[in-house]
């Protein structure tokens, strides 16, 4: 099925919110208390020009960008609904070929991204997207939480993993 990526709308995201997948919503929720809805309108407004979706089939399956932090550093998310998977071929394709490109010539030197312990889809994919991991936030999250730390560094030359990512 083909894949569709466009600039996110705040319909779509909060659309992709209220229906993702639980593995992301425990994530979201352990640093995010508000309805789904809500996370959707708030990574719709924290990243201004930096937010895709993902579309199969007629609908939006996964929302992703970078919200602005300061002047060079940026936080990245992702979240999808279970329908996720037959995209993210396509979106790392994307993120590797013109969202990176893109951040380095809007000056960001550092994205970082912060996942729950166990959350090893997420983990795997980050990897893909050449970040590294720093180290663990220990009780970070609700209830204690840990979070593992990835981040990709423009002084950090990363490995091309097309061949094993998509």
């Amino acid at each position: 099925m083909p894949v569709t990526i466009l600039p996110a709308t705040l319909r779509d995201m909060t659309y992709v919110a209220v229906n993702m997948r639980e593995a992301d919503r425990r994530e979201i929720r352990a640093v995010f208390p508000g309805t789904d809805t809500a996370i959707g309108i708030a990574l719709f407004e924290a990243s201004p020009g930096l937010a895709w979706t993902a579309w199969t089939g007629g609908s939006p399956v996964c929302a992703f960008g970078i919200s602005r932090l300061f002047p060079g550093l940026g936080s990245g998310w992702a979240y999808g609904t279970r329908a996720m998977a037959a995209a993210m071929k396509p979106v790392t394709r994307f993120c590797l070929r013109d969202v990176a490109p893109r951040l380095r010539r809007d000056g960001f030197r550092r994205i970082e991204v912060r996942s729950a312990i166990g959350h090893d889809l997420s983990h795997r994919w980050l990897e893909c997207l050449g970040f590294r991991q720093e180290g663990i936030a220990r009780d970070y999250g609700a209830d204690g939480l840990d979070f593992m730390t990835y981040a990709a560094t423009r002084e950090r030359r990363r490995r091309r993993h097309e061949d094993v990512c998509i």
